[in-house]
């Protein structure tokens, strides 16, 4: 056979394949779409064992539904107001209770409850810490430091008693100034007083040392009673002490100042020369 021949045989055979090929293509094709027609309507037609052969639709409008409002089981809340002692929930402050006895008086036995730094003279007077407040002056030698006290009757009468201040200097024992014969007249059953002075001549000591006495009735309510005496520590401003150590301070840098200018201006000159 020639070659002419060959060729044509083998044209004739690709064109064979050629129209086969997608007769083989649809022929799969339509297989494939029977066997899921097939699984389809199988799983289609077999029954749930759950289901009750009825169809339900449900349709939304896409809000989300509101739940019914069930009563509180607690009681509102009332606007009446807390008791004594109490604090309600708004964020009121607590009512302090009243201490048992303070600042009374029923008899010999003394009716007073003794504070935070008192002094109890047979549970018939209490008498407070001292306190001190300085304020310096333009004067050197001047200062005046304010002092007071409170003095407090627990008895069942009313008394009268004297105060004598005084102050010292805080390192060396040299009385400043002092105020004596303070009257306390007719402090009354369950009366609080406060009793001060003033006190002058602090100069530049900077810690005084102020105190007080109480001289009470020689007996209250058939009780005997001495006097007590009270102190406290003070500081003033030594101003004079301190201006001087500034202008010493600064006499100081300009020496030093005057010092560098003039090691710098020497080397200067001798330079130029």
């Amino acid at each position: 056979m020639s070659r002419l021949g060959r060729a044509r045989r083998s044209r004739s055979r690709l064109r064979r394949v050629g129209l086969s090929a997608p007769r083989v293509a649809a022929a799969g094709v339509a297989v494939a779409l029977l066997v899921l027609a097939g699984s389809t309507g199988a799983s289609a037609t077999t029954p749930s064992p759950n289901d009750s052969g009825t169809l339900s639709v449900t349709i939304t409008d896409g809000s989300t539904p509101t739940p019914t409002p069930s009563a509180s089981a607690s009681p509102p809340a009332s606007g009446g107001s807390s008791p004594a002692g109490s604090s309600s929930g708004g964020g009121a402050r607590p009512v302090p209770a009243p201490v048992s006895g303070a600042g009374s008086g029923n008899g010999s036995s003394g009716g007073g409850t003794s504070a935070a730094n008192e002094v109890s003279l047979a549970g018939m007077v209490y008498v407070g810490g001292l306190n001190a407040s300085a304020t310096p002056e333009l004067d050197p030698a001047g200062g005046v430091v304010e002092v007071w006290f409170s003095v407090r009757n627990a008895a069942s009468t009313p008394i009268d008693a004297t105060a004598d201040f005084w102050m010292d200097t805080g390192i060396f024992p040299q009385r400043l100034d002092a105020v004596d014969d303070v009257a306390i007249a007719g402090l009354q059953p369950g009366e609080t007083r406060v009793v001060s002075a003033r006190l002058r001549h602090g100069g530049q000591w900077t810690l005084l040392s102020t105190h007080v006495t109480l001289t009470p009735p020689e007996s209250v309510d058939g009780v005997a009673l001495t006097p007590v005496t009270r102190d406290a520590l003070t500081l003033l401003f030594p101003w004079v002490v301190t201006g001087l150590a500034v202008l010493a301070g600064l006499a100081v840098l300009v020496v030093q100042i005057v010092r560098r200018t003039t090691r710098g201006v020497a080397p200067a000159a001798v330079a130029t020369t």
